[in-house]
């Protein structure tokens, strides 16, 4: 191996072997907000059980999701009051965030959000240590969520599809409710009058969501050529 490659190598295991290894916790990850009245602020804790201090930073951000359930986000700063912006959390300390919403106090369907925490690549130390700076960024979900709203499931198409693993049923789900909904304890009923649950629903239970979405889904293809009418799962 050419000498000054081995050197290059060598020097790059130095720094990620010596780079600092941070973690946090955000506490809870999700909350509920009214859209006015007490309700309209919450709470989180950002935990810093190291033992170095770590500096973050806190923003909030709109949530949508495409039909595979990855988000798009944008800032959505001027819909809160999120106090403070910014925390240098001590080893084994925690830090209160206020999150306060600020926008419009009657809409017609639950709103969703992302509180994200990210730790800035800052040395906190007297004598920091050169090397890679390794941060870290934990996401909460907010949801604005006005009295009455519910969620409401339907299936917007189904097929049978075939893959290196077998045959599986993609599965088309639109949330038409104006509430987010959570598919756990997951059952899909069946127009032969039977109910899929557990590990023939795998690749559904446990997903979310949002007002106005429509996801898709693979799941085990049913072993009959029945269709699926219908969704229940835990309100």
């Amino acid at each position: 191996m050419n000498k000054k490659i081995a050197l290059l190598l060598l020097f790059l295991s130095g720094l990620l072997f010596s780079a600092p290894g941070f973690a946090f916790k955000l506490e809870p990850l999700y909350t509920t907000l009214s859209p006015s009245g007490s309700g309209a602020e919450k709470t989180f804790r950002v935990v810093n059980p190291g033992g170095k201090p770590i500096a973050l930073e806190f923003r909030v951000t709109t949530r949508q999701q495409n039909i595979d359930g990855k988000e798009s986000r944008q800032p959505a700063d001027d819909l809160f009051m999120l106090y403070p912006p910014q925390a240098i959390i001590p080893p084994g300390k925690s830090q209160k965030i206020r999150v306060q919403w600020l926008g419009d106090t009657n809409p017609q369907k639950e709103l969703a959000f992302r509180l994200v925490a990210e730790q800035l690549p800052v040395n906190l130390e007297p004598n920091p240590q050169t090397g890679l700076k390794m941060v870290m960024t934990m996401v909460g979900s907010i949801y604005i969520r006005p009295e009455g709203v519910q969620s409401h499931l339907t299936i917007s198409g189904q097929r049978i599809v075939s893959g290196e693993q077998g045959n599986k049923l993609e599965l088309m789900v639109t949330n038409r409710g104006t509430a987010h909904a959570l598919l756990e304890n997951l059952g899909l009923q069946l127009n032969n009058g039977q109910t899929l649950t557990g590990e023939a629903v795998q690749g559904a239970e446990g997903q979310n969501i949002l007002s106005g979405s429509t996801r898709r889904f693979y799941i085990p293809a049913p072993t009959t050529h029945a269709q699926v009418t219908g969704i229940q799962h835990r309100q």
